[in-house]
């Protein structure tokens, strides 16, 4: 069995490299740099773009909004990093320290992004069983086809949430609730393919966007452990995504979002703690190998 994982460089995505490479031994290569999209259009050339795909007041209001509530963005950027240093700090070092060997490369701007063909033939030459995808670009139908098995770690509810920032929207959106982590099959839609397990984090009250999302990788990085035993079992099930749900895009973030995110954060996370205790959620189903389960 042979495992590359495609990531990108932050220590949330070394530590779910270190934990996939400990508890499977089958992993050959790690890429990383994979969100990453290099453009090498010029900063005029991209305005123009901008009002020829006719998106200028957007551009414009959230342009005006990051501005106004510049404050608010900051803070949840600062809340989001001490989260992620509080739970994934030394993973990178601790990668580099152990496995390096197994880093193949990291996607570079003479290359545009990890479904160039360049990066492509690196990944077919490995000749992957498994390709693991945690916190990367959209994946085109070029990699996809290079493995028998690709599977994406979604830091999201799947179908009810997907897209960027997914455990944040319901905390803006006031779903309460709605947290948690999917490990699907990956397709060539945003967070779409079938899924072989969700679950979600136990809360408490000084929860905060950050420490939910890290809980969430967490709990996700074992599951994807846990669906390559099922697969070495021939095992693993799945399940197709019953409902649309909320899809959301980065361009769908301004800082007016982070507002909205501190004003409510208090009452959605207390409110989700009581539901749960008072076993009141509302209808959610979470997925255990491929069979939906009512939560």
């Amino acid at each position: 069995m042979r495992i590359i994982i495609l990531t990108h460089d932050k220590d949330r995505h070394f530590y779910f490299c270190n934990q996939v490479i400990k508890n499977t031994n089958n992993v050959v290569g790690v890429f990383t740099g994979g969100k990453n999209i290099y453009n090498n259009l010029n900063k005029k050339k991209k305005f123009f773009k901008i009002l020829k795909k006719k998106k200028f007041i957007n551009y414009l209001k959230n342009k005006l909004l990051n501005i106004y509530f510049r404050n608010y963005g900051n803070e949840f950027i600062k809340e989001k990093d001490e989260a992620e240093y509080l739970f994934f700090n030394g993973s990178k070092k601790k990668f580099l320290k152990q496995y390096s060997n197994l880093l193949i490369t990291s996607v570079k701007p003479e290359y545009s992004n990890i479904n160039n063909p360049y990066y492509v033939s690196l990944i077919r030459e490995l000749k992957p069983d498994i390709i693991l995808v945690m916190g990367t670009c959209l994946i085109g139908k070029e990699i996809i086809n290079s493995a028998k098995h690709v599977i994406n770690l979604h830091t999201g509810l799947s179908p009810y949430f997907r897209g960027g920032y997914s455990n944040l929207w319901p905390i803006v959106k006031k779903k309460y609730n709605m947290f948690g982590v999917t490990v699907h099959e990956l397709s060539e839609g945003i967070d779409s393919g079938n899924i072989f397990f969700t679950c979600q984090p136990e809360l408490n009250e000084n929860d905060n966007y950050g420490t939910i999302n890290c809980k969430c990788i967490q709990l996700g990085a074992k599951k994807v452990i846990e669906s390559i035993g099922y697969i070495e079992k021939n095992s693993l099930n799945s399940i197709e995504q019953w409902m649309k749900g909320n899809l959301f895009f980065n361009s769908d973030w301004n800082n007016y979002i982070a507002y909205k995110y501190f004003k409510n954060k208090k009452h959605v996370i207390f409110k989700s703690i009581e539901n749960i205790e008072n076993n009141s959620q509302s209808e959610i189903y979470l997925v255990n190998n491929g069979k939906k389960i009512d939560v």
